[in-house]
């Protein structure tokens, strides 16, 4: 049974105040100190001058070496103490077999197989794209519209969308039985021009500098086309033109979740398996809800401009900050003055809280997805996982 912990009292060898138990003993950290300096003695140590019973403690001092060695083990104290079990200096001298150690690689990227590893990268070079977008932004704005036809820039947006929908879905819609390295390509051009194309029918936005606009769309392509697109969906599922699994992609471009596959061979060197993390196994399931959310709600053109508005603008000011974020939070007060203009002066629908919260839900569902993947992109990138890179990698985080 191990000894009962006492930590205060006196010393049983000086009668002083004790610092604990040592070496089975209740002792100051002199007389323990003492006790382990004692044990390494010669064998000749002279033997105490008097009869045996000297003092030990007097006047500060311990006068009698040889009685306080005698004491010490009167009261208990045992020889048989451990060294070098220091944590510092640990006993154990052969550091344990692992896998970790074995392979020379930390635990937490065993699973990594080296042959693997990117290292032959394919470069996509989007300055082609960035340019184009340079350019449009500097044209002279669009001013094909009739200014009788919208009354604010909210409504000249929702036009500019319905005038880039136009063309009606019939048999020529093509369906992506394959996602490989020519169709990322020809959707990621598709979709940014087509941001750049709604974004530079923005009076309000033409009117900022061309560095600042380049930023808000290089920032907000990618949730804007997807909002656009499941949008789309929704619209045209209510219409009963798509199935439930079939999914708006391009300009008159759809992909069906159920019979389509996916060739990584350009991207990286792992398995669709090996990436599941990586594609996230919820997609479909993401994609589904939020296209029943927009069927449910069947947002107007309006709506849906307000709605592609906040999800760009916010998403830029927060990736961007500075100037930017200052740029994008003045558009989006604009706007919200248009929105709240719509709702009670055509529509007469002063309490449209409630509709409004509806509305953002489902932005917000697709922000948090979009952190997930840039999340994701960023574990890919720190373990050079893909074989892909970006000339403008900034454009690609959440994609």
């Amino acid at each position: 049974m191990p000894a009962p912990l006492f930590l205060s009292g006196p010393c049983e060898i000086c009668g002083l105040h004790t610092t604990g138990r040592h070496f089975g003993v209740m002792s100051c950290r002199a007389c323990a100190s003492f006790f382990r300096r004692a044990e390494s003695w010669k064998k000749d140590k002279k033997p105490c001058e008097t009869d045996g019973s000297c003092a030990i403690f007097v006047n500060g001092k311990y006068p009698c070496k040889p009685c306080r060695l005698q004491k010490c083990y009167k009261v208990g104290m045992d020889s048989r103490f451990q060294t070098n079990r220091d944590l510092i200096s640990s006993s154990m001298k052969k550091v344990p077999e692992s896998l970790a150690t074995f392979l020379g690689r930390p635990a937490f990227i065993l699973c990594c197989e080296p042959a693997k590893i990117a290292i032959n990268k394919t470069f996509i070079d989007m300055t082609y794209l960035v340019d184009t977008a340079a350019n449009v932004f500097q044209r002279q704005p669009n001013n094909n519209f009739r200014p009788f036809q919208y009354q604010n820039s909210l409504e000249k947006l929702a036009l500019t969308l319905d005038d880039m929908r136009l063309k009606a879905p019939d048999e020529r819609m093509l369906k992506i039985r394959k996602m490989g390295k020519d169709e990322s390509i020809f959707i990621w051009e598709q979709s940014f021009l087509r941001a750049v194309e709604w974004f530079a029918s923005f009076p309000e936005f033409n009117k900022l500098k061309n560095y600042i606009k380049l930023e808000i769309v290089k920032a907000a392509w990618i949730g804007w086309t997807r909002l656009e697109k499941l949008a789309e969906t929704a619209d045209y599922r209510r219409k009963h033109v798509l199935a439930d699994k079939v999914y708006m992609l391009g300009d008159d471009t759809c992909l069906d979740f159920g019979s389509f596959e996916f060739d990584l061979t350009w991207c990286t060197n792992y398995t669709m398996e090996q990436l599941e993390f990586y594609i996230s196994p919820q997609l479909e399931q993401y994609c589904q809800q939020c296209v029943q959310d927009l069927v449910e709600l069947a947002p107007t053109n309006i709506e849906l401009n307000y709605m592609l508005l906040q999800i760009s603008l916010y998403h830029a000011g927060n990736k961007c900050q500075g100037k930017v974020l200052e740029a994008c939070e003045k558009l989006m007060q604009t706007q919200a003055d248009h929105l709240h203009d719509y709702y009670v002066n055509k529509k007469k629908q002063p309490y449209y809280s409630v509709r409004l919260a509806k509305m953002l839900k489902i932005n917000k569902g697709i922000e948090a997805d979009m952190r997930g993947r840039a999340e994701r992109n960023q574990l890919a990138r720190t373990f050079n996982v893909l074989k892909i890179e970006f000339s403008h990698p900034d454009m690609f985080d959440a994609n």
